[in-house]
């Protein structure tokens, strides 16, 4: 079982996953269903997507929020200087 960057699992996920797809052939060489090892290795990318998905929503509002800082530091700073300019009347 090939495993890609797209997979978002850690190297230690990686190897159980491995691991668990060997044991799933090794169960089904003898005949026998191999449906739990599946269902185990779909839960571990199941994990890694979802975690993955949380850390690239935080990472989307860690840049909003940067960028709402920014704005407000510009806005702030260009109604201080058009406050300045109209307050020697």
């Amino acid at each position: 079982m090939p495993i890609n960057n797209e997979d978002d699992v850690n190297p230690a996920e990686a190897a159980r996953i491995v691991w668990l797809a060997a044991r799933k052939e090794i169960r089904e060489s003898r005949g026998k269903s191999g449906y739990r090892f599946e269902r185990k290795i779909d839960r571990l990318l199941d994990r890694a997507a979802i975690r993955e998905d949380d850390k690239r929503s935080i990472r989307r509002e860690v840049e909003q929020a940067k960028r709402d800082q920014e704005y407000a530091k510009k806005r702030d700073k260009a109604v201080d200087r058009a406050t300045r300019k109209t307050s020697w009347w």
